[in-house]
């Protein structure tokens, strides 16, 4: 009876929400998204427990949720490549479009729509930023940091730039390379190619970062530096799909190796200057997450109300990674001084608007343009 009335709790609150939990998602990378979104969202709003009892908690470390994400979509999307590829190894171009239109539906509803509200925003002098710097047209391209750093309108927009030219040139090389070799044999050189020329491309600007801004827009966010992150999770999905006894033989191992690699990232100076920081560092944190990636994804489901809820927050986390920083630069802007008088309560604050913004958004445009894609766009 008990258990009844708690499934009965869980359907009513799913209807309520209208966030659907898919039976074959993997309930190990929902957790892996909430707390990657979780690191994102704290980081953005963290000085707003400076003046409170809690002001310790703005100075634990924790990775880059950035990070965490490139690696899972490198993980996601190179499973599905590799599972689409035929008995040969060979991937159709037509599996390739299939892919862009349902990415493009995917990501490009809300990416826009936040453009066009923060465009506003700026013009209306509600947010900082400058809308001259950059043409709008760069940002509709994904232009805006391939090789050169931006700033001053959209920030968030950069990372969704260096998953977008992993969706668009991966596929693509697997379609080509794979008509001369078979998809198995070929992806590893693919991600090394891409590994090699992220570390390259940092020692070329690694003199722009005189300091933690411009190490920041220089070395962290510019698409041609981040790659390896992506490919990282690549070759993860290659080591599953090909090699599973590798992937499922030492999981735990693998766990502490990966939290033990990124306790080695908050040790070490991040924004130092050192070939380290600038160079080594950006690579470090990708390979520990990937090496939680075994352990994680064999944990397929979780049936308690703490689990629904890391797969709510899973499901939201890209509605709140556009929209986190955007309700942050409102409050600073505009009510910083009233947030500072109510401390840790600010913070919740903080937290409770992005979480509505963010289902808002979901609801409204993400979830129907999902649906529209599942209806036209079949998945295989």
């Amino acid at each position: 009876m008990a258990e009844l009335k708690k499934k009965i709790i869980f359907a009513s609150f799913k209807d309520m929400l209208g966030i659907e939990v898919d039976n074959k998602r993997i309930f190990g990378l929902d957790f892996l998204r909430a707390f990657a979104i979780f690191c994102v969202v704290h980081v953005h709003g963290r000085h707003l427990l400076n003046d409170s009892y809690l002001s310790f908690l703005s100075g634990v470390p924790l990775p880059h949720g950035v990070d965490i994400f490139f690696v899972i979509s490198g993980f996601l999307i190179g499973t599905s490549f590799f599972s689409y590829a035929d008995k040969n190894g060979r991937v159709d171009i037509r599996k390739v479009l299939r892919f862009y239109g349902r990415t493009a539906l995917r990501i490009l509803p809300n990416y826009i729509f936040m453009m066009i509200v923060y465009y506003i925003l700026v013009s209306t002098d509600i947010v900082n930023g400058d809308i001259n710097k950059f043409p709008l047209w760069r940002f509709i391209t994904f232009t805006q940091n391939i090789f050169t750093p931006f700033h001053g309108f959209y920030w968030e927009s950069w990372s969704l730039s260096v998953q977008w030219w992993f969706y668009i040139i991966f596929p693509l090389l697997l379609f080509i390379f794979s008509k001369k070799t078979d998809v198995k044999k070929v992806t590893p050189y693919i991600c090394l190619f891409f590994i090699i020329s992220s570390f390259v491309f940092r020692i070329i600007v690694s003199s722009h970062a005189s300091d933690g801004f411009w190490w920041d827009v220089w070395i962290r966010k510019t698409v041609t530096s981040r790659l390896d992150n992506i490919y990282i999770g690549v070759i993860a999905a290659w080591i599953r799909h090909y090699t599973p006894s590798i992937w499922k033989s030492h999981s735990t191992t693998y766990l502490i190796i990966g939290i033990l690699l990124m306790i080695v990232t908050f040790v070490l100076p991040r924004h130092s200057g050192t070939f380290y920081a600038n160079v080594i560092y950006l690579s470090i944190a990708p390979i520990a997450i990937a090496m939680w990636l075994p352990y994680l994804t064999n944990i397929k489901s979780s049936k308690t109300a703490v689990g629904k809820t890391l797969s709510y927050f899973s499901i939201l986390s890209y509605a709140m990674f556009l929209i986190n920083l955007m309700v942050i630069q409102i409050i600073d802007k505009n009510y910083s001084e009233f947030f500072k008088q109510i401390g840790a309560c600010g913070y919740l604050i903080y937290w409770f608007l992005v979480v509505i913004t963010s289902y808002i958004l979901y609801i409204v445009i993400e979830k129907q343009f999902v649906k529209i894609r599942d209806r036209v766009i079949k998945s295989r």
